[in-house]
């Protein structure tokens, strides 16, 4: 019986390990997203340079997609974590550096993992989606 709880419980940390990486901790509403586009398109010019920034649909309240570099791309869920009703924007102040939100003005930054600046409304960052860059087509997911 001893033995079977031991293994049990490596299981679930086993488990729990793997899903580290996309854990919602503070359960900010997130909603299915799944989908493909590309990125370097007249249809999503918005896309075509670093820094360059758009808003999709999917998820909870859409999905925001930030290229950070040539090959590299971040999606978050526009879902603020403090307030679930209002979904974050670009910064019109600082650019697709920071995602902010409207209604409680706390910035998050989008090459750490949306984080919140400190002294914002909430420590909880913005839930991000995987992305995967590959033969000039991006998945998010």
């Amino acid at each position: 019986m001893k033995r079977r709880v031991i293994y049990i419980a490596a299981a679930m940390a086993v488990f729990a390990a793997a899903a580290c990486g996309r854990e919602n901790r503070c359960s900010v509403p997130i909603g299915i997203t799944n989908f493909n586009i590309e990125p370097n398109s007249a249809y999503y010019s918005g896309l075509n340079n670093v820094g360059g920034y758009m808003y999709l649909t999917g998820g909870h309240r859409g999905v925001v997609v930030v290229r950070t570099a040539y090959d590299h791309f971040v999606a978050y869920e526009r879902t603020c974590p403090a307030d679930s009703t209002t979904a974050v924007e670009i910064s019109k102040e600082y650019g697709s550096a920071l995602l902010e939100c409207p209604k409680c003005h706390t910035l998050f930054i989008v090459e750490a993992d949306g984080n919140p600046l400190e002294g914002g409304a909430t420590s909880c960052p913005l839930f991000q989606y995987a992305t995967l860059y590959s033969g000039g087509v991006l998945s998010v997911y």
